[in-house]
């Protein structure tokens, strides 16, 4: 079996190096100009279940590519040689291994939540998954997401 984990549309410019893990799917408001991302598609929230083991999927994925480091000599540093090795076998590493080992040779200490509002997701589901995510990841140190302001709004009254 290929290990691999779903992936959202968007990577904002300074999340280069931070892991994409897809909580939600498309936009709920999907009427920006400037946007055209999720035109026709219907928005949709993950189950927590699908989010973790997503998560897994990136644990054990991790833990092969410091195997290629380790079998390297490289004591389980990711450099360029690692990363030139997952790119240059397209056969044996398909996408979410080039997208981890680019996350780890970027440190692997940042995450993004994607996609369009994750805060539309039940809070105790969101905090599930991060949870889970410092659980298994404990490098972990960012975790960043989009929201509507709108959004972060309606949260805040709820809690009043």
């Amino acid at each position: 079996m290929e290990l691999s984990f779903e992936q959202g549309p968007i990577r904002p410019p300074n999340e280069a190096y931070s892991l994409l893990i897809r909580v939600t799917r498309n936009c709920p408001w999907n009427r920006c100009a400037f946007c055209r991302t999720y035109k026709g598609e219907r928005f949709s929230v993950r189950s927590v279940d699908e989010v973790k083991g997503d998560i897994g999927t990136v644990k054990e994925i991790s833990k092969e590519i410091k195997a290629i480091s380790w079998n390297g000599g490289l004591g389980g540093k990711i450099d360029a040689s690692v990363l030139q090795t997952i790119f240059d076998r397209p056969d044996l590493y398909n996408e979410a291994f080039r997208r981890v080992a680019l996350w780890l040779y970027g440190g692997g200490k940042n995450v993004f939540l994607q996609d369009g509002d994750n805060l539309r997701m039940p809070t105790d589901d969101l905090a599930a998954i991060i949870t889970f995510l410092k659980e298994v990841l404990p490098d972990v140190e960012r975790i960043t997401t989009y929201a509507r302001s709108k959004t972060v709004y309606g949260t805040q009254l709820e809690k009043l």
